[in-house]
């Protein structure tokens, strides 16, 4: 069976000084260095869910933005459509009005016309009637 002698305390006690000296020298320092990584692994994991949030804050003021932007280049596309087609329908009324001016110009230019040909033909008709009527007289 097993006796206790002195082999067996000396071998407890060298062991348990073994394990305070490795606490000291090697598990503590280990252990604190963990602490310290697993303290800035959260700090970071923090930073990180932080600057996701702002991110996906200034993401959303971002999209906000240009879907006003859309909105207002929308109504800007709008107006100018529309002084487009002011301006289109006042120039087409200009477009026509020197039309019918012109047309009233060249209409009262043929009447002169036909009325200084009309004179000339019936100068000329009279001229042919009289050398018509010499001829048929003679």
């Amino acid at each position: 069976m097993l006796s206790i002698d002195g082999t067996l305390i000396v071998s407890f006690l060298i062991i348990w000084i073994l394990l305070l000296v490795l606490s000291k020298l090697f598990f503590n320092p280990v252990r604190k260095i963990m602490e310290e990584r697993e303290a800035k692994i959260q700090d970071s994991r923090g930073a990180c869910k932080k600057a996701l949030e702002t991110y996906e804050q200034n993401l959303h003021e971002i999209e906000a933005r240009l879907k006003s932007g859309r909105a207002e280049a929308e109504l800007i596309r709008e107006e100018f459509e529309m002084e487009a087609l002011k301006e289109k329908s006042r120039l087409l009324e200009e477009i026509n009005t020197e039309y019918r001016s012109q047309m009233e110009r060249a209409k009262t230019e043929l009447k002169e016309a036909m009325k200084d040909l009309r004179k000339e033909l019936k100068s000329e008709a009279m001229i042919l009637a009289e050398r018509i009527e010499q001829r048929l007289l003679h």
